[in-house]
C-alpha cells in the first residue's frame, strides 16, 4: 500500500549561480589545455589534473563541505583523467555539469526514478507455468 503521506525533501542547493558562473571557466580553461596537449601528442605528466584535482577537491570538501557522493564522482573522474592521452578525452566540464545537476536536486530525482524501479519490481510476478 502507499503512504498517503510521504514527504518530499527540498533542499537548498549547496553550489550558487555565482559559483557556478566563476568556477565553469576554470573547467572549460583546463580542459582547453588538455586538448590542445592531447592534439599535439605531447603530455602534461598529470600536472594539470593534480592541480585541477586538488583545487576542485579543496573547493568541494573543505570549503562546501558537500557529500561523498559529489567529491568521490570528482575524485573518480579526476583520477581518470590521471591516466595518460585517455584522460584528455574525458572533459572536467562534464564533471562539473554533473556536480551541478546533483547539487540542484537531481540526487532526488534519481532516488525517485530508482524508487519506482523497485516498486514496479515488487509489482511484476513471474508467471508460472503449469
Amino acid at each position: 500500500m502507499i503512504d498517503q503521506k510521504q514527504t518530499i525533501e527540498i533542499s537548498e542547493p549547496k553550489i550558487s549561480i555565482t559559483e557556478i558562473v566563476f568556477i565553469t571557466p576554470f573547467y572549460l580553461i583546463s580542459d582547453a589545455i588538455d586538448l590542445i596537449l592531447f592534439f599535439f601528442a605531447l603530455d602534461d605528466f598529470g600536472i594539470m589534473d593534480l592541480t585541477r584535482t586538488s583545487i576542485s577537491q579543496f573547493y568541494f570538501v573543505v570549503i562546501k563541505k558537500m557529500g561523498p557522493e559529489v567529491w568521490l564522482t570528482n575524485l573518480a573522474v579526476n583520477g581518470i583523467k590521471v591516466i595518460p592521452y585517455i584522460g584528455s578525452l574525458v572533459p572536467s566540464t562534464f564533471l562539473w555539469f554533473t556536480i551541478i545537476f546533483l547539487d540542484r536536486s537531481g540526487g532526488t530525482k534519481i532516488g525517485k526514478v530508482v524508487e519506482k524501479i523497485k516498486k514496479a519490481r515488487k509489482i511484476t510476478k513471474p508467471v508460472s507455468k503449469k
